[in-house]
Formats: C-alpha cells, structure tokens, sequence
C-alpha cells in the first residue's frame, strides 16, 4: 500500500520520482484532500494549517516530520511527542553560509568597513584587529557553532564554545558548560549566538549576563531572536559596555519600522538571511539529500538516526 507525503517544502521533478519509485505519493497543501489528512505518514516541512488538522484526527497515521530549518521553535513539540511523532531538522544544512556571515560581521568590524563605509572624506582609521586579536567564545557547539569554529581556527583565532554540560567539542581550544561561564576566559571579545529556541533559552543573554560576560568588542546573534533581552543588548550598546552587535533574527519578525533597534549606530541588522546562498534553491536547497538519510530507516522500521530531535529538550 502507497505512503503518503506532504510536500509542504518543495520537492524538485526528480525527487517525487525517486519517492514514487519507493511507493510513496505526493500531495500538496493545494492538492491534499479531507480523505488524505488521516493518511498521511510524512510531512516534508510544516504547514500549521494543516498540521492542526492532521494532529486533530485521532485516526492520523502522522509518523514522521522532516523540517526545512534548523530551530523548531514554531513546532508544536508536545503534541508531536504525544502522538509519539519522529521529528527531524535541517540542522547543518546551511552551516556553512550561516558560518561565513558570522566571520564577515567580525570582519566588518574588526577590519573597520563600519566606519569606512560612511566616510565622504580622507580620513584614516587604524583601530582595527585580526581575527587573532579577538577571542571569541561561541554559545552552542553543533554544527552551525562547529563550522564557525572552524573558519576562526584557520583564521589564528581563539575559540572557546559553550555547550550544556561542557563536554569537548573538536575545533574549539575550550569547552565549558552553560552553568559555568566563570570558566571562560577574561579577556573574550567576541560572543557568538547560536543557541536554539527553547523555555530555557529565552532572554538568556541579558543585563546579568552580559555583566558576567564583561566589556564585548562585539555581540552576534544567529541563533533565535528569543535568546536576547533586546532592551538590555540597547542598554549595553548605548553604554559602551558592548561596542557593537550584528544579529540576523530579532524579536519579532519582521522588526518594525518604529523598533530602537534600527536607531542603534553600533548595530549591524540583517534580515534573518545568513542562511542564504545563490546556488541553492532558497531556505530548502539540498534538503531532499538529507531526508533520504533517514528514508530508507523509516521504511524499514528502524529508528531515525540523522538530525533527530529531542522533543522534550527542543533540539
């Protein structure tokens, strides 16, 4: 008997052949009807819409949801674990451009384009850095954070990651656990966000927490918009405490027009598109090579084993 799929993010030509060679049919969220909404057995991406209903018919036949982005904060978690429903992410799938943004936002700055960029006269200005000259500690070692590393290493950087127990991490000179910043070094100068949307992590980097981390030459943040206290991160700007920030995701989004973020001089903003790259077909390039992955595990009822997430930690 054919399994169905809902192709919530879009599949190319040659992969709903590849699916329908496996006897898996497709349906969309235009094609799909009231009949299908029991039946189906995948969603490639997620549509809240129809995710409702699907979690809503106590006969769904839902195992399995392969997002299309790293975070899974949008998902509704709890009821997936009830449902006993597998979920899995695109974690790693836009490492690299995400990873090549975050060295660029240093480099704006350290190299000081911020400040050339505005200039309409000769002026010289010579207070800049290498990459060595800024340790940098990255909240959140998995492959987005690994991959930062990576770059910063090849560059002379010192790296230093924070992770929920502390355990090694390769790539990184230092490890420490998220309970024990004190571990870390007194001279960072570069904080790097990365850490997921969770309960746990929402206003993590505050007024305290910044006070802990002590004067920043720079704050980034390509993690989740929740991680930040943003009128704190303000106060921090204004103060001089925090010379300057980057962040891609910002609470909420879209940002309004009247929001003081867009007022700060020492702000760099992008529009939450560092997972960007021409080549690849939008958020969703190259995802179908890693749902195949797990694929042939489901069919064979084995348990997933790439990107899996833990609906209970939300990661």
């Amino acid at each position: 008997m054919s399994r169905l799929l809902l192709e919530v993010t879009k599949l190319q030509p040659q992969d709903i052949v590849v699916l329908h060679d496996l006897d898996i049919t497709v349906v969309t969220p235009d094609t799909v009807t009231a009949a299908d909404i029991s039946e189906i057995e995948i969603s490639y991406g997620w549509s809240t819409e129809i995710g409702k209903k699907i979690l809503a018919d106590p006969t769904s036949k839902l195992r399995w949801v392969q997002t299309m982005s790293a975070g899974v904060d949008y998902m509704p978690l709890a009821e997936l674990a009830d449902r006993q429903v597998m979920l899995t992410n695109a974690s790693g799938l836009k490492s690299v451009p995400i990873a090549q943004s975050v060295i660029s936002y240093i480099l704006h700055f350290a190299r000081g384009l911020n400040v050339y960029q505005t200039q309409t006269h000769w002026q010289e200005f010579t207070d800049q850095y290498t990459i060595s000259e800024l340790p940098t500690v990255i909240f959140g070692t998995g492959n987005i954070g690994r991959q930062i590393a990576h770059y910063l290493k090849a560059l002379g950087g010192r790296v230093y990651g924070v992770n929920t127990s502390g355990h090694p991490v390769d790539g990184f000179d230092d490890v420490v656990a998220i309970d024990n910043l004190g571990a870390l070094p007194d001279d960072i100068a570069v904080v790097v966000d990365v850490l997921p949307g969770t309960d746990t992590t929402v206003n993590f980097f505050n007024a305290e927490r910044f006070a802990t981390l002590g004067d920043l030459y720079l704050f980034i943040n390509v993690g989740r918009g929740t991680t930040v206290n943003q009128a704190d991160l303000i106060t921090s700007l204004q103060a001089g405490t925090i010379r300057q920030a980057a962040l891609d995701v910002t609470l909420p989004e879209p940002l309004p027009d009247d929001s003081p973020l867009w007022q700060q001089p020492n702000l760099l903003l992008t529009q939450h598109t560092t997972w960007a790259e021409h080549s690849s077909a939008g958020r969703a390039g190259n995802l179908f090579p890693l749902f195949m992955k797990n694929l042939p595990s489901y069919l064979a009822n084995e348990p997933l084993s790439v990107n899996v997430v833990d609906l209970t930690r939300g990661y």
